[in-house]
């Protein structure tokens, strides 16, 4: 009977060879186990990488999206949150005022007067709060502010008011200076611009944009409101304590009616961030559905992974004790 065998030379190099394809086949599966992702994505998907790039392509749509919807949350956040502020210190002038009217008392009207123009200073600075660096409330120019200074605004609307020695004239001329089309609140008071923020991606074909700018009709009303309170702070109707008085109570109703006003702002402000919100579970469900299509066609399986590595393991061992026992054959050892 005749035996097949190998010469020393051709052992040694089949030895080798054995050893270097362990040592691949180690390290692949070594670094599958590692990433839980296939290291031959061809032998994976038979060569067809059409759906893999589909779904890479899509994953990074998501992932802009998901910056984008990020975005629009934080500016529809901090707009709610000035909103709030706003109305709650249009509050405290209006509850203020309704105070100082029932008391008759002069000195209280000049007092919530007072107050009602840091209120006013305040409110101003609000609408011109600017959310990494884009304006909130100054609509397409969101690299300026919405309004003017304080000062600016109000030696504006006492211009406008001098000359008028009755709660009524007063009030008729605050009016126009913030409504009238081209007046002075378009002209002086509001810097922004007149088209709204451009619209923000969602996803899926789906945009919001934060439509609430400085020049909308219910700020509009709100400041007209607490203007009139204001200018009493200024000097305006001195003197004239009914008169005052009565303009303090024509401040007083209109702010209850803007405040009104400034809660359907609110809502609408509301209403965006709920289309956020439904947008943002939509592109995560939408991510996750697409990660686990990915993942069927690139992941491995970690048990059958580490299995097989152990199995590796064992080979590897078993060719080191045969080398080192070939190694230390001699030709007596041989002939026994």
């Amino acid at each position: 009977m005749s035996f097949a065998t190998y010469g020393d030379l051709a052992s040694t190099f089949q030895t080798r060879h054995l050893n270097a394809r362990m040592k691949q086949d180690l390290s692949r599966l070594g670094m599958e186990l590692a990433t839980g992702r296939k290291s031959d994505v061809t032998s994976a998907t038979s060569g067809d990488y059409g759906p893999i790039a589909g779904i890479e392509h899509s994953l990074k749509l998501l992932t802009a999206h998901k910056q984008a919807t990020n975005e629009a949350a934080t500016l529809t956040a901090t707009a709610q949150l000035v909103l709030g502020n706003i109305q709650e210190q249009a509050q405290d002038v209006s509850s203020g005022l309704i105070g100082a009217i029932s008391s008759h008392n002069t000195t209280l009207i000049g007092v919530t007067a007072v107050d009602a123009r840091e209120k006013f200073a305040s409110i101003i600075s609000s609408l011109n709060t600017n959310v990494g660096g884009r304006s909130l409330f100054a609509g397409a120019a969101t690299d300026g502010q919405a309004l003017a200074d304080t000062d600016t605004i109000i030696s504006a609307l006492l211009s406008a008011a001098s000359g008028q020695t009755t709660a009524s004239g007063v009030a008729m001329q605050i009016d126009a200076w913030f409504d009238d089309v081209g007046g002075g609140f378009e002209t002086t008071g509001y810097i922004g611009a007149d088209a709204d923020m451009g619209p923000i991606q969602l996803g899926n074909g789906e945009t919001v944009s934060l439509s609430t700018k400085a020049d909308s009709t219910e700020i509009r009303d709100l400041l007209s409101a607490l203007a009139k309170s204001v200018v009493i702070s200024e000097g305006v109707l001195s003197g004239d304590a009914t008169a005052q008085r009565e303009l303090s109570a024509l401040a007083s109703s209109e702010l209850l009616g803007a405040i009104d006003g400034l809660t359907m702002t609110r809502a609408r402000v509301g209403a965006v961030e709920a289309r956020i919100e439904n947008a943002t579970v939509q592109n995560a469900a939408e991510r996750a559905a697409l990660e686990l299509a990915r993942n069927e066609l690139t992941a491995v399986d970690p048990y059958e992974t580490a299995t097989a590595l152990e199995a590796l393991y064992g080979q590897m061992e078993s060719l080191y004790t045969v080398t080192a026992r070939l190694s230390k054959l001699s030709f007596t050892d041989y002939m026994r």
